[in-house]
């Protein structure tokens, strides 16, 4: 199955999951950026106080209200305090009781404390910001990139309507619930994509991740991205020749032709064990599959960011999924 870019922007909600330092928070900022540059009018939501979106588009600050970040793009950082008192503010008849409520300091650590409260929140304002309209009755985000802290916090969110669904009885809270539930499940609304790494720890994550949801979510999955992926260092030809260049460069003493030889050698298995990892992937997990390839220059600005997400769409809209390719690769963040 293949997923072009304009089928994957056409829903509401992007969610990217992955566990840290598989260069999800890049990668969302760079499909966020060639979105814009499509005409659409992005939003990037990032869960969590990790402020990873203001190193990358190098801004002083991202708060809780939605602000432009750089070539067309909003961005916002979903906090849980935030979110929880916009929460009691909308729901809570009498604002004072509600202002009340939230200020209230043991109140606030059993907040904390209590499970299914920060998904309650978070999906209270994903909500919100899926249905916000402009003054003249259109999307005013389109779409919602949503950069999740990682894979435990997507299954929790995913996990919510179910565990509440024992909890709680018919009324306001039933209703609210059951409006998530139907926007996390609706295919045409949101979609959840994978990131991950050609290393073994990573890709059986992301396999366990994957039949996980598969067995016991309904939510739509989008696009597998392996990020970092190695090209490989040498043709055939010129991997025979490191036995004999390694032998001439002993009988000479040139010992950093030696060292050359062994890093080449280094590089040939990294290779190999990516391409098994990716393999792997590809044999277990039933999704589209684009590889991101390591860029030369270790510099990533913006314009760099930008090329990733125009050569990684363009990359969807040509049916290549699960073929190799040489995309810039988003680094670790």
């Amino acid at each position: 199955m293949n997923l072009s870019a304009t089928s994957l922007l056409d829903r509401r909600l992007l969610m990217f999951t992955g566990k840290g330092g598989v260069g999800k928070t890049t990668l969302v900022a760079a499909l966020a950026c060639e979105a814009a540059r499509r005409g659409r009018r992005p939003l990037i939501v990032e869960l969590g106080h990790r402020a990873s979106m203001e190193a990358v588009f190098e801004v002083d600050h991202i708060g809780y209200e939605p602000r432009e970040v750089g070539r067309g793009v909003h961005a916002m950082n979903l906090d849980f305090d935030s979110a929880l008192a916009e929460y009691f503010e909308e729901h809570i008849p009498v604002k004072r009781v509600a202002r009340t409520v939230i200020r209230n300091k043991t109140l606030q650590k059993f907040f904390h404390a209590a499970p299914s409260v920060s998904e309650v929140a978070t999906l209270n304002k994903l909500s919100a910001l899926e249905s916000e309209r402009t003054a003249t009755g259109g999307l005013r985000w389109d779409p919602i990139f949503v950069d999740l802290d990682a894979t435990g916090h997507a299954i929790m969110l995913l996990n919510l309507p179910s565990v509440m669904d024992g909890l709680i009885g018919d009324g306001p809270m039933r209703r609210l619930v059951d409006g998530f539930s139907s926007l996390l499940t609706d295919p045409h609304r949101t979609i959840l994509n994978l990131v991950t790494l050609p290393l073994e720890l990573p890709a059986q994550e992301t396999v366990e991740l994957y039949q996980r949801l598969r067995e016991h979510h309904d939510v739509e999955l989008g696009v597998l991205f392996v990020n970092q992926v190695p090209s490989r260092p040498l043709g055939p030809a010129q991997a025979g020749m490191l036995d004999r260049l390694e032998h001439r460069a002993r009988e000479f003493g040139i010992d950093t032709l030696v060292d050359d030889v062994a890093i080449a050698r280094r590089a040939m298995r990294y290779h190999v064990n990516a391409r098994s990892q990716i393999n792997r992937m590809q044999r277990d997990i039933d999704m589209p599959m684009v590889e991101l390839h390591n860029i030369a220059s270790r510099v990533l600005n913006l314009d760099t960011i930008a090329e990733i997400g125009e050569s990684t769409f363009a990359l969807l809209d040509s049916g290549q999924q699960r073929e190799e390719t040489h995309v810039g690769a988003a680094p670790r963040r």
